[in-house]
C-alpha cells in the first residue's frame, strides 16, 4: 500500500487556510511529526499520523484567520520575512495547543528542547 504524500497534503491545507509560506512550513512540520513518531516513547494514545497532522493544520488555520481578522496581518504593513515569522509562530502555537497536551511529561521535555 502506498503512503500519502504528507508534505503535499500539508502544503495544500496550509495554502487553503491562508498561509503564504506553506512550502516552508510543510517542509518543517512533516519531518517534525516523523521525528515524534520515531523518538518519543511508545504510548497507545499517541498519534502522529495524518489525522493528527490535519488537526494541527486546522488549528493553525483558525489562528491565521484570527490574526488576519484583527488587522495585524495587513498586507501593506508586513514584509515577507515578518509574515513568515508570524506564520511559523502560529504553527508552533498550534502544535502547543493540539499536540503537547496529549504527551507524557518526559516527552514534553524532549519536544521543548
Amino acid at each position: 500500500m502506498s503512503q500519502p504524500d504528507r508534505e503535499l497534503i500539508a502544503q495544500v491545507m496550509l495554502f487553503s487556510q491562508g498561509f503564504r509560506h506553506a512550502e516552508i512550513l510543510a517542509s518543517k512540520i512533516v519531518p517534525f511529526f516523523e521525528m515524534c513518531q520515531e523518538q518519543l516513547s511508545t504510548q497507545s494514545h499517541y498519534d502522529f499520523g495524518l489525522r493528527a497532522l490535519k488537526s494541527v493544520l486546522l488549528r493553525a488555520g483558525i489562528s491565521i484567520r484570527e490574526y488576519l481578522a484583527i488587522g495585524t496581518g495587513n498586507d501593506n504593513a508586513e514584509t515577507a520575512g515578518q509574515r513568515a515569522q508570524t506564520e511559523l509562530a502560529l504553527m508552533v502555537r498550534s502544535l502547543e495547543e493540539t499536540l503537547v497536551p496529549k504527551l507524557l511529561g518526559n516527552d514534553v521535555a524532549l519536544i521543548k528542547r
